[in-house]
């Protein structure tokens, strides 16, 4: 893989929903309920995770917690503070993304663009013939999705993902917005339960694509059909996320390359979520009719001492390398860039 080629981090800064039903004056403003952060490779592979903030409000989009890192302790009780039940993820997905230039299906140039802070702009129909701010065609299939309840069938779970969504992406115009990507497409409203237009903003995390050294990109896949459990670790400059999934248990990890000079430098972990997806409920009513119920999940003992630290001095690995898990679950490294 060329060294000049990098992966990618994307923090959402807002989302809105434009119902159909909606006039100009009751559509909601743009909020950020979530700290959601995407990590995608050179080649595509992304791992998005989007977990709940403590405070909704909050302008630090790439924390769940008010405080950047407000737990001390020794570091098992730091890491049992940061992990929380399924009920505080809004989604986590793991697949593959293309973009392409395109003319946009939902047109936004010549309207006004709300952006957050109530800051508003406009775009122009001679921008957009003139190529002033491009646009692309965005697309993300889903290999894990954790609003995909695997069903019962004749051969067991069913493993089926949703299709993949699509979206329109545009360059904000006006002075101040050069960093800023708008995002506009259309899916599913968790909250209303309908298909509902959606304005995303997006921004760069540039700072952390060069940290910390040594390798810009690692991508770790599981994939194990036999046992219906497939997981992903993508990690991007200081960021490492993962999704891991068998049947319908799932777990989540989000990780950050911390320290500086008057502290070791280190991978911490920024949040954790795992359950049972369909609840708890519906987990306790599978063990009471004798159904199979899947283990709590782990990534292996090696994610941080060796997985995604490939790289640094003593830890050079090449495309095809395994680590196996406790159990027996293989990972293998698909993909690194320097």
């Amino acid at each position: 893989m060329a060294p000049e080629q990098k992966g990618d981090i994307s923090i959402r800064h807002s989302i809105r929903w434009i119902s159909s039903s909606s006039s100009s004056s009751n559509t909601p403003p743009p909020s950020e309920p979530t700290s959601t952060i995407v990590l995608t490779s050179p080649s595509g592979r992304f791992v998005d995770l989007r977990i709940l903030k403590e405070d909704p409000s909050s302008p630090n989009h790439t924390s769940v917690f008010i405080n950047s890192n407000p737990h001390t302790g020794s570091e098992t009780e730091a890491e049992e503070a940061k992990t929380f039940p399924l009920s505080r993820l809004d989604w986590a997905i793991a697949g593959t993304s293309t973009h392409t230039s395109t003319r946009p299906t939902i047109g936004y140039y010549g309207q006004k663009l709300i952006l957050p802070g109530g800051r508003t702009v406009n775009g122009t129909t001679a921008d957009l013939k003139s190529g002033k701010h491009p646009y692309m065609r965005g697309r993300w299939t889903h290999w894990v999705d954790s609003r995909v309840l695997h069903v019962e069938r004749g051969d067991g779970l069913s493993p089926d993902e949703a299709a993949a969504d699509e979206g329109d992406m545009y360059r904000i115009p006006g002075e101040g917005n050069e960093k800023l990507t708008l995002e506009k497409g259309k899916m599913i409203n968790p909250e209303s339960g309908q298909e509902e237009e959606y304005e995303e903003v997006w921004a760069p995390d540039e700072e952390g694509v060069v940290e910390p050294p040594y390798v810009n990109c690692v991508v770790w896949e599981l994939d194990d059909e036999s046992e219906n459990k497939k997981g992903r670790v993508v990690k991007v400059g200081r960021w490492a996320q993962g999704i891991l999934r068998k049947g319908n248990e799932l777990l989540c990890e989000r990780w950050k390359w911390v320290g500086g000079e008057n502290e070791r430098s280190s991978w911490r972990l920024e949040a954790r979520v795992r359950g049972y997806i369909g609840g708890e409920e519906k987990r306790k009513a599978n063990e009471k009719d004798g159904r199979h119920v899947d283990e709590p999940l782990t990534f292996p003992e090696a994610l941080n001492g060796d997985m995604i630290s490939v790289g640094e001095p003593g830890k050079i690995k090449k495309v095809g390398d395994t680590v196996k898990e406790i159990n027996g679950g293989v990972w293998k490294l698909v993909e690194w860039c320097p």
